[in-house]
């Protein structure tokens, strides 16, 4: 025990001797487990989403191939679908319809919103529904009657009775029954219960459908039966195109509520703490078996005096073993103060405690990994030592390699994530500044339910806004419905068998000048003239149509194409332009439940505060008032992107810092170790610029070694990512040098004064204390 507190006390003498970079390894350590223990704490989240259903393993959600749905793929598919798939697949244990949404509420007048679900025998014989009070009438058909977990009864109405209280849902409902919730750890949340609406139409579709398959059930053969089921005539919905969903996977495979981060930069962001961790290792490693070295002597003497290898591998492991521990200590601090916004980020809804025991299961994982990873280079590096100074020698010209080795290390991961976070904002910035085929600056639009008489002229009056669209078009983003027409014939259609779908938009001339569509060729329809259409560059490609103009498409009642417009963006910025047309229609009657307007450039917050105000003015009752600016609608799309900048630039400035400060380390060691060569070198007429370059070279040279290694790297990672967007950035020729140059004169500003000063010293006081 008494040697133990010996080395323990060794080991923080020289945390202490070494302090500045002590500090800088332990940071380094810290935020790295810190980044990699929140990030695997939140991929493990994601991937145990519904977990608590009996079953989870074999419950899937139904989805159909969808050109109406963004993604290509929706959730809304037609009530008869769940007993069919029941009755036809033996593979299908049970099957259910329900009707989860988010909704908005009052109650007293104050206005909520919360989540609802509703269902059926089906769906309460399938999932469980715990009812704690109260009676199951919310579940017959067509009543005004309603459940509520008791969690959000408690939230709402206190200590209070729900049973027999009204809220207004489109009409006021009656709370019959109090319900247990579901673990908030779901993707199908839920404070109210009420009856699923009943539908026999294949073609009406509303509801989202899940199976439970049977125990033992081949989940891919029974996916290539259904992909092999053949469509039986008169059926109008084909089996085929469904696409099974896991019920757990729901939450990160192609997700139907937006998340703040998508799964894949989780995983990204979690392989960057991975790689800080890395880059803290290496660093620290390279300072710790460069102090092995310069205590040679301490060594030697140690074992002449009859120390054990193993006695002296306990010594270094003690040592390292402290700066792991205060790196855990410092990430647990760090966790603490990134809590908060880690918590918006991810919306984890566990307990801090919860958390904290997580991220130290993590934590605690990954520094014993580290420690026993460092054990052989530990143990490898002083034994070389001690022969070397036993034989006194002062080791081969190879003996820095590992030191080499490990600062080209550095550098590669910092230029990774430097050429990574330049790329990550640059396709950003592209996606907020290129050309989406129309207008979206300070355009925004206005919809309320009920509609509010006398709207549009107080509008009129508001000094934010410049121009009110005088139509009661919809807004082309965001769209709350959409139109689509399969079409089977058109001019030059080459397969007989070919059919194409389309999508619609509504349009007149002036909805065409608010908007600033590109026309291409051609000329814009006149007003009113429906049987001519406007059709973009993706329908044209679609169509395989040569030079369009006056060519037809459609069946018995044919548009005949006018014009040709430039494709527009409306959907995420990875999904492609759809193909569509825009029919020209005669002035519609006002209808001031949509209202398009423009309003000055900065005068957004203000413009929507007037406006809320305005409607509560008009209609203190109003059920619905949703007011969209177009740029924050589209910002939304990438909010992913621009969390996943904000945490690849914070990891790529340590990375950067731990490496720039290890070449200082290194540097203020090397001079510390080659004084008395830099002072004979001076007495031999050497100036200070020649020394400065003999030290400054090595580490341009490995910078060089480095960049040829994570330049190629970084291309292959960000090509593909770049790729995955339909308006791409160019990764440019200049960022390669530029990347070089700056890190290359951090390198030289960060250890340029410190060689100067070694270099200035006087060179008779130098060769004295030697």
């Amino acid at each position: 025990m008494s040697m133990l507190q010996h080395y323990i006390k060794l080991a923080f003498r020289n945390l202490i001797k070494y302090k500045s970079q002590s500090v800088i390894s332990i940071i380094g350590l810290a935020i790295g487990f810190t980044c990699f223990a929140l990030s695997t704490l939140w991929i493990r989240y994601e991937q145990t989403y519904d977990t608590f259903h009996k079953g989870a393993d074999r419950i899937y959600l139904v989805r159909v191939e969808s050109y109406m749905s963004s993604s290509g793929i929706s959730e809304i598919t037609p009530y008869p679908l769940a007993g069919f798939l029941k009755a036809t697949f033996p593979e299908v244990e049970d099957a259910c319809n329900m009707q989860a949404w988010g909704m908005a509420f009052k109650y007293k007048g104050k206005e909520y919103t919360s989540f609802k679900i509703g269902v059926d025998s089906a769906t309460v014989n399938m999932f469980d529904f715990q009812l704690i009070s109260g009676s199951r009438d919310f579940m017959l058909q067509n009543n005004n009657k309603l459940a509520i977990t008791d969690r959000f009864a408690k939230q709402l109405f206190g200590a209070e009775d729900p049973i027999g209280k009204e809220i207004d849902i489109y009409g006021d409902k009656v709370i019959c029954a109090v319900v247990k919730p579901w673990d908030t750890h779901s993707n199908l949340p839920f404070d109210f219960l009420e009856s699923n609406s009943f539908g026999k139409e294949w073609n009406a579709s509303a509801w989202q459908t899940f199976i439970r398959l049977r125990e033992g059930a081949d989940i891919q053969a029974f996916r290539k039966k259904l992909d092999e089921y053949k469509t039986k005539p008169g059926q109008t919905f084909s089996v085929d195109k469904i696409v099974l969903t896991p019920i757990t996977s729901m939450r990160y495979d192609r997700p139907n509520r937006v998340v703040t981060v998508k799964y894949e930069h989780i995983l990204l962001f979690a392989s960057a703490g991975g790689l800080v961790i890395l880059c803290a290792l290496f660093n620290y490693l390279t300072l710790f078996i460069t102090r092995i070295r310069m205590r040679s002597r301490e060594i030697a003497l140690r074992k002449v005096c009859g120390s054990s290898d193993k006695n002296q591998m306990v010594l270094f492991g003690v040592e390292y073993s402290i700066t792991l521990l205060l790196a855990l200590f410092t990430g647990l601090i760090l966790i603490e103060l990134a809590l908060p916004t880690f918590r918006e980020l991810s919306e984890i809804k566990l307990d801090n405690m919860d958390i904290y025991l997580a991220a130290i299961k993590y934590t605690a994982i990954v520094a014993s990994l580290s420690f026993l990873l460092s054990l052989y280079p530990i143990y490898y590096f002083r034994q070389k030592t001690l022969n070397a100074m036993l034989k006194g020698s002062t080791g081969s010209k190879s003996k820095n390699i590992f030191q080499k080795v490990s600062m080209i290390a550095q550098f590669v991961i910092s230029i990774c994530f430097i050429f990574c976070a330049v790329i990550l904002m640059k396709q950003i910035h592209h996606l907020n500044q290129a050309d989406f085929g129309f207008e979206r600056t300070n355009r925004a639009c206005i919809n309320t339910y009920p509609s509010i008489d006398g709207l549009r002229e107080e509008m009129a009056k508001v000094p934010f806004i410049t121009e009110i669209f005088p139509d009661s078009i919809s807004a082309i983003f965001p769209r709350y419905a959409r139109s689509y027409s399969t079409i089977d014939r058109w001019d030059g259609r080459q397969d007989s068998t070919a059919s194409v779908s389309l999508e619609m938009f509504d349009c007149n001339q002036a909805y065409f000048k608010f908007y600033e569509f590109q026309l291409l060729e051609g000329e814009i329809p006149a007003d009113g003239n429906s049987d001519h259409i406007l059709i973009n560059q993706a329908g044209i490609k679609e169509l395989n149509m040569d030079h369009p103009i006056g060519k037809t498409i459609g069946g018995d009642n044919p548009w005949i194409i006018s014009g040709v417009i430039k494709d527009f963006y409306i959907a995420p910025p990875t999904v492609p332009c759809k193909p569509g047309f825009m029919v020209f229609k005669k002035k519609a009657e006002f209808n001031d439940s949509s209202i398009l307007f423009k309003y000055q450039e900065g005068t957004w917050t203000n413009c929507k505060q007037r406006l809320d105000a305005l409607v509560r003015k008009l209609n203190p009752d109003v059920r619905s008032c949703r007011i969209n600016n177009m740029e924050e609608e589209y910002g939304k799309f990438l909010k992913s992107e621009n969390a996943l900048l904000m945490m690849l630039d914070f990891v790529t400035l340590v990375c950067v810092l731990i490496s720039l400060f290890g070449v200082f380390s290194l540097v203020t060691l090397d001079c510390e170790k080659r004084r008395k060569e830099i002072a004979i070198r001076k007495v031999n007429g050497a100036v200070t610029p020649h020394i400065m370059q003999s030290f400054l070279l090595k580490y341009m040279l490995l910078l060089l070694v480095a960049s040829a290694i994570a330049f190629p790297t970084g291309y292959l990672i960000m090509k593909p990512w770049v790729e995955s967007y339909v308006l791409q950035t160019r990764i440019d020729f200049w960022i390669y040098p530029v990347i070089w140059l700056v890190l290359a004169a951090l390198i030289t500003l960060c250890t340029g004064w410190r060689i100067w000063r070694a270099a200035n010293q006087n060179p008779a006081e130098v060769i004295k204390s030697e």
